[in-house]
């Protein structure tokens, strides 16, 4: 991924939390040709709609919304159960967002997150061991909206909306693939759009993690990268956007025409 938010996406606290050991497992071959196998994200400048198995969502300048069916949600055929979580933003400290018109740092919010396990095993290299322990199976799929209230270095109050999305699973051919979106919009006091956050993350790998390709497709306007402080390599110079990154390790990133 060059993102998880953090699991995509999921930098902002614990990892997800692994299902139980009885918990059925499947395979990316084994979903009917009927169900969507991806996200689908249609982007403009100022709207985002995504399509996911069992989800859709919509992001605009006015805010985000989803809608999620239970019984559609990944595949409920696993056994394993759609885990929830809303964390608080307020009274932390966060990596602020680095944008082409402003630096931001979040004041205020909330970051909804859901997600069902696939497969609980080892994504291939180049992710890392700590990641492996904070995600321990293939999220599939991953539903993160983060809606926070910013302050730039002028102290004007913005308002901040992302979509962080993800669907990692096993390929036919016993590979690894996994998309991984995030996408907002930093919205300042009259309704402008001031910076866009595009970061398209695509991860592909043959039978036990062979030949792996990976990439970011940046469009957007906010660019930067951190050190996660894992001490190991690769790690140094991951993209990310405020706290949220797409991948855990360092990758590539092109910039079609925006």
């Amino acid at each position: 991924m060059i993102r998880f938010a953090v699991v995509a996406g999921v930098v902002l606290g614990a990892g997800l939390m692994a299902p139980s050991a009885s918990a059925q497992e499947i395979q990316d071959d084994q979903i009917q040709d009927s169900q969507i196998q991806d996200i689908r994200v249609k982007e403009s400048k100022g709207r985002i709609a995504a399509v996911g198995p069992g989800f859709t969502l919509k992001l605009t300048r006015h805010g985000i919304t989803t809608s999620m069916v239970d019984e559609e949600f990944g595949d409920p055929g696993t056994g394993n159960e759609i885990v929830r979580q809303v964390i608080d933003l307020a009274g932390r400290t966060f990596r602020p967002f680095v944008c082409e018109n402003g630096t931001y740092t979040v004041t205020s919010g909330t970051f909804e997150r859901a997600w069902r396990f696939s497969l609980l095993e080892r994504r291939p290299a180049p992710y890392p061991e700590r990641f492996h322990t904070g995600f321990p199976g293939f999220v599939t799929p991953f539903l993160g909206t983060f809606d926070a209230t910013v302050t730039d270095e002028a102290g004007e109050t913005l308002r901040i909306l992302i979509s962080d999305l993800a669907y990692e699973a096993r390929t036919r051919d016993g590979g690894f693939r996994s998309t991984a979106p995030i996408h907002g919009f930093v919205v300042d006091r009259k309704g402008k759009i001031r910076d866009r956050i595009s970061l398209f993350g695509r991860f592909r790998s043959g039978p036990d993690g062979a030949t792996p390709r990976y990439w970011i497709e940046d469009r957007g306007t906010c660019h930067q990268t951190a050190d996660l402080g894992w001490g190991v390599p690769d790690t140094d110079r991951v993209v990310v956007t405020g706290p949220l990154l797409v991948f855990p390790f360092n990758s590539p990133v092109v910039t079609p025409g925006r």
